[in-house]
């Protein structure tokens, strides 16, 4: 497949990847598990002290890997946490722009304006320190394929304008995907995290 046309690439290979990612969930349903073996060792070193830090993860949809186990983790060792919430869209779901609202695990969530799962409108909204992503494909170079609105890339330019948060994308192993179509706007991840393994790609 060529990549001079990024875009349409990405748009092709969406299909194939979600397709495969649907397989990996029903082959790794402990992967949510097995996340929190892999990372807590390397995170921990990263971010010794957490208190007064947030991290922000995602309430998983469809074939997405869970991010439940890694939430509760986290809360156990001192993170404040925050969920994504697409606000602003219009009635098709188009449009709006993605925040990040603190919660905490128990209180109440509601569909947001795309519908993910989000915490509800009333809660701040706050900058994370740490980012779990979802994503459809990834590769050792931090790119990653997602679903294709650019509302993660949107609000993570955003967010690094502002502080140099951490971005983790979350996955399983068979999402590999060697040498994914990149654009302007796309916002590299700083690891990778999988079932079997944590790539570091920022060194810093």
């Amino acid at each position: 497949m060529t990549i001079a046309d990024p875009a349409a690439a990405k748009a092709a290979l969406r299909v194939f990847v979600r397709n495969r990612r649907k397989q990996l969930a029903l082959e790794h349903p402990e992967a949510d598990w097995k996340l929190v073996d892999v990372a807590s060792e390397p995170l921990s070193a990263r971010f010794p002290d957490p208190r007064g830090k947030v991290a922000a993860l995602y309430h998983g949809l469809g074939s997405e890997v869970s991010a439940r186990a890694l939430a509760d983790w986290l809360a156990e060792q001192g993170w404040s946490l925050a969920l994504p919430s697409v606000e602003g869209a219009d009635p098709r779901g188009k449009g709006g722009h993605m925040v990040f609202r603190a919660w905490t695990p128990g209180e109440p969530l509601a569909r947001d304006a795309i519908g993910l799962v989000a915490p509800v409108a009333g809660n701040p909204v706050v900058q994370p320190d740490l980012v779990f992503a979802p994503l459809l494909g990834w590769d050792r170079e931090g790119r990653r394929l997602g679903q294709g609105g650019g509302y993660y890339d949107r609000a993570l330019e955003d967010l690094r304008r502002r502080k140099p948060a951490f971005v983790v994308g979350l996955g399983y192993q068979g999402q590999e995907t060697h040498n994914l179509p990149d654009e302007r706007h796309d916002q590299r991840l700083d690891a990778i995290l999988t079932e079997n393994e944590y790539i570091e790609v920022r060194k810093d």
